[in-house]
This record gives C-alpha cells, sequence and structure tokens, in this order.
C-alpha cells in the first residue's frame, strides 16, 4: 500500500502543473500496488482545482468521478482528533491536511507516501516518493 498526497495527484491530473511529467513516471512506475487516498485529499485536491488552478468545473467534476473511483479511498474524519493531539505535541508547523495523512499513516500501517512536499523527508518511519 502506498498512499497519495493531494500535490502528487493534481500535479497528475493537470498537465500544465510543474510536475505533472514526474507525476506520469511515478504512476507507471506504482505499478498495481495499492494506492489509497482519502476524504481530505479529495478534499484539497478539489479546493487546489478550484480556488488555486482555477480549473474549469466540467474537468473538476471528472477529476472528483476519477479520484472516488479509481483509488482506494478511506473515510479519515476519525483521525482528526488525533491529528489535533499530534499539532499540540508538534514542534513543527505543517498544514493540518498532512498531520491528518501522517496520522491516518500511521493508522494504517502505510509507509510509503508519494508526495512532492519537502517536509514528509523529516517524518519518521514515513519513506517519501517524488
Amino acid at each position: 500500500m502506498i498512499f497519495l498526497d493531494a500535490n502528487y495527484l493534481v500535479s497528475y491530473y493537470i498537465d500544465t502543473e510543474k510536475h505533472h511529467k514526474r507525476a506520469l513516471e511515478i504512476d507507471k512506475e506504482l505499478g498495481n500496488r495499492t494506492q489509497i487516498i482519502s476524504k481530505l485529499v479529495i478534499a484539497e485536491v478539489i479546493n487546489v482545482l478550484y480556488t488555486k488552478l482555477k480549473i474549469d468545473k466540467k474537468i473538476i467534476k471528472e477529476i472528483y468521478e476519477k479520484l472516488k473511483s479509481e483509488y482506494t479511498l478511506i473515510d479519515d474524519s476519525y483521525i482528526f482528533d488525533k491529528a489535533i493531539d499530534r499539532i499540540m505535541k508538534a514542534e513543527k508547523r505543517f498544514p493540518f491536511f498532512d498531520y491528518a495523512i501522517i496520522t491516518l499513516m500511521e493508522d494504517l500501517g502505510i509507509k510509503e507516501i508519494v508526495t512532492f512536499d519537502k517536509h514528509f523527508n523529516n517524518i519518521a518511519r514515513i519513506v517519501r516518493i517524488c
């Protein structure tokens, strides 16, 4: 199992993104490994597509449907309290999304994440694929 971060997914689906080419290469390298995303990742992807990149709404809807159907989708809302606890103990500031992902990965025993976010380099027991 491998977890997919929102920035990887945005780069994969949007060909004008800086890491698009690398995201396509990574997709091939993953082969038929189980690819995990969460509802929070979908929310982050849609938010970036709609507000930051201003992608056409029809394209956003198509990507949304692909995210729901082409990946193993985990309901991560149960992890939010643990993510807040992690924030309270943390020395470094990361987005809440990332604390929730780290907490969910630990809970599910997932050791690898596909992401272009470098701050995942410093998380114990998580290997960043980029």
